[in-house]
């Protein structure tokens, strides 16, 4: 059996796990912490592409390629997962790990929110991508936080 590396990044919100939720799966919910401009589509195998610039040619601009795999509404979402243009040479493998975000009231207006990546083959080629992203899911999970708790 292959083994893989998993990230988990997790934040307690002061919000409500619908407030989450919707900023996750809504095209503007997306460009409130997290994107440019995006293209989702919220049904099994949509399109989920999230774009971190508009100036990059198309299918560098973000995860392009990437699609929802399935969600809960208010509880669960998960989708493929590319590499940045910077790693190139992972992107065009083919190969995408997948993301589960999982939203768990902990009490009225406050959800646990747990971000795993997985699938990242045990090999010293993806343990750059494994080490991007070990660093930038924080990133987008601080931004996230930040936006909520201004809100």
């Amino acid at each position: 059996m292959k083994e893989f590396n998993s990230i988990i990044k997790e934040r307690t919100i002061n919000k409500s796990p619908e407030y989450i939720y919707q900023l996750w799966t809504t095209s503007d919910g997306l460009n409130k912490f997290f994107s440019v401009e995006n293209d989702i589509e919220i049904i099994p195998n949509g399109k989920y592409e999230i774009y971190f610039t508009k100036e990059s040619p198309i299918g560098l601009r973000g995860s392009e390629g990437c699609k929802v795999l399935s969600f809960i509404p208010n509880r669960m979402f998960s989708f493929t997962w590319n590499t940045p243009p910077s790693l190139l040479d992972l992107r065009n493998s083919g190969y995408y790990t997948w993301v589960v975000i999982t939203f768990d009231e902990i009490e009225v207006n406050k959800t646990l929110v747990k971000l795993y990546n997985l699938g990242y083959p045990l090999d010293k080629k993806w343990n750059r991508g494994y080490q991007y992203f070990e660093k930038a899911w924080d990133i987008v999970m601080n931004e996230l936080e930040e936006y909520c708790n201004k809100k």
